[in-house]
């Protein structure tokens, strides 16, 4: 039997997996404001299944992992994997990136969990390269490689690196100073939304969520404006990744941010995001959004306990 659970900025997801599949009564999502800590979330979970001995825990975090050591970026929650091994008496504690467990499902993700938005070149099977792209509370993503050995996924902190130049030119293009944004996180984020929104409106007090839910019924064309510039510049962002990572077998779009604005300005993002370039001509990847909350609880369930 193995915990998983998928920890983020705002909650913390829980479940039970026996033999690599999510027991779906098990499945708890908790507020991370009522708790002081992962560990408390944990044990009040383990309450709930006392009768269930644990072999192992599988934990995904929105933030860095080094070692045995996760940092949750927008928290500032420290798990120590052992910490987790001395408090709950499993054999095997494994901390991975949230979009790393993401990274994990895709490759046994149904029609379902999925939403395809741009329709790629057909691909023979699942083996070859995706790449997950999560924006929400912050950013990041996860190169996939998939081949009969398994899945593989590699550590990344994408947040954190330089504006790529193309997209700060489109900022400047659309009348935005990109020193505002000089990473892709501060630009791509929850908070990055709000700031862009601010800035096409003139209304200090909007936020991201609140243009995004304004879209289609507010009188302001400069709302409907603001979303369409972030969908296009996020279809920039996309093409700049695909021609880094090369991934032919698919993106996939995660968290609250990129679903709503996929969802809502889907055109405008492909047709940015669809444009040929010199290198790999008119062969786009195809691109998802993954619709399912739960997804990376299902990486967790499939990580190889030999990784």
């Amino acid at each position: 039997m193995r915990l998983v659970a998928d920890i983020g900025g705002t909650n913390a997801r829980l479940a039970l997996c026996k033999d690599g599949a999510i027991v779906p009564q098990s499945v708890r999502n908790f507020s991370n404001n009522d708790w002081p800590h992962l560990y408390e979330i944990i044990t009040a979970y383990r309450k709930e299944h006392a009768p269930v001995p644990l072999d192992d825990m599988v934990i995904a975090v929105a933030g860095p992992v080094h070692g045995d050591q996760a940092v949750l970026t927008n928290r500032k929650w420290i798990i120590q994997r052992t910490e987790l091994l001395q408090r709950f008496g499993c054999k095997q504690v494994v901390l991975v990136n949230d979009l790393s467990a993401l990274g994990y499902a895709v490759p046994s993700m149904l029609p379902t969990q999925l939403r395809r938005i741009y329709n790629g070149p057909a691909l023979a099977s699942k083996n070859g390269q995706s790449l997950v792209v999560g924006i929400g509370t912050g950013f990041n993503v996860s190169p996939v490689l998939s081949s009969p050995d398994g899945v593989h996924c590699l550590a990344v902190e994408a947040g954190h690196i330089s504006m790529p130049k193309d997209v700060s030119d489109m900022l400047e293009v659309i009348g935005h100073s990109p020193d505002l944004f000089p990473t892709i996180e501060t630009l791509f984020s929850g908070r990055g939304l709000s700031l862009f929104c601010q800035q096409v409106t003139g209304d200090d007090t909007l936020l991201g969520t609140t243009a995004i839910q304004s879209y289609k019924t507010s009188s302001n064309p400069a709302i409907s404006n603001a979303v369409d510039h972030y969908a296009a510049l996020i279809g920039l962002l996309l093409r700049d990744l695909s021609l880094a990572y090369m991934p032919s077998s698919g993106v996939y779009l995660a968290g609250s941010v990129a679903r709503a604005v996929a969802s809502i300005s889907t055109a405008r993002l492909i047709d940015v995001f669809a444009q040929p370039c010199d290198i790999v001509g008119d062969r786009t990847p195809s691109l998802f959004t993954i619709e399912d909350d739960f997804a990376a609880l299902y990486g967790c369930a499939a990580r190889d306990r030999r990784q």
